[in-house]
């Protein structure tokens, strides 16, 4: 292929359970693989549901990608230097809106500060017991305060997000996505202790298939030629936007039953989708 086309083509991962091992490092083979995209001009994004300020603790200064789109598609960067490219925030009768519907579903929750800095939150929780709550609130510690009652309401918000230790995941987001059809409501299983779900309200523009067709625009890079690389509900839309879609082996059944499978994010899997998707175009 000419560098023409290389440089229209770009590749879309998620980074935990995906581009990271278990122990959130990235493997030999996996960062070989990006410098190696690199070297064909090909772009290489991560796409994740971490702040900026949660990327900075397990991305170092020279991880080899082109941009950095966080906290599900609310923020995109380039990664060296790290500025700033686009943003999205909830407006104020949205933000009253989901904190309504999750007050009178007695959901945990928080509520995320503008963006750079939406690693700042504000709490309300109703008294049962959610380690994965608290676990949060640890990770955070200093960067957090409880929600006063009847504060008044500052659009810009990043997003809100409950934390529900168990229960019908896919009922309870089918019933928080009918009672806020105005804004977009992503599942994910909690990246802290691998069982409790998340429920990431943003803005209806926020998520990560909206992000990339975003970056393509931007880049002017070919949509139908795009790799993507998840392993979980909150890749979904990215995964089906994508012309070329894999999960990782440790993805939801659900999910491996619908797109290609590779290995373990253990065990390179991230690689092997590489691989397969470059040797289409030899």
């Amino acid at each position: 292929m000419n560098s023409d086309n290389r440089e229209r083509r770009a590749v879309f991962t998620d980074l935990d359970g995906t581009l990271l091992g278990p122990d959130h490092t990235l493997s030999t083979r996996d960062r070989k693989t990006l410098e190696d995209l690199g070297r064909l001009q090909i772009q290489r994004i991560v796409v994740t549901g971490r702040s900026l300020f949660s990327c900075n603790r397990v991305l170092d200064t020279e991880f080899p990608i082109d941009l950095l789109v966080t906290s599900s598609g609310a923020g995109i960067f380039s990664y060296q230097p790290k500025t700033l490219l686009q943003q999205f925030g909830l407006e104020c009768i949205e933000i009253s809106q989901a904190m309504e519907v999750l007050e009178d579903l007695q959901l945990d929750f928080m509520v995320h500060e503008p963006l750079p800095d939406n690693h700042h939150f504000r709490w309300k929780r109703f008294g049962q017991h959610n380690a994965d709550f608290d676990r949060r609130l640890s990770l955070y510690a200093g960067c957090h305060q409880i929600l006063p009652p009847a504060q008044e309401v500052k659009s810009g918000a990043t997003q809100l997000l409950a934390i529900v230790p168990s229960a019908d995941s896919k009922n309870l987001h089918d019933t928080l996505s009918t009672r806020l059809p105005d804004l977009n409501v992503l599942r994910t299983t909690s990246p802290l202790d691998h069982s409790s779900t998340w429920y990431e309200i943003f803005p209806r523009s926020v998520c990560k298939s909206h992000a990339a067709e975003w970056i393509c625009g931007y880049l002017d890079l070919d949509v139908k030629t795009a790799l993507a690389i998840g392993n979980d509900y909150n890749d979904l839309d990215m995964l089906r936007w994508a012309g070329s879609a894999y999960v990782v082996a440790n993805a939801p059944s659900d999910l491996t039953q619908e797109f290609q499978t590779v290995a373990h994010h253990s065990e390179a899997g991230f690689s092997d989708a590489v691989s397969t998707w470059l040797s289409s175009f030899s």
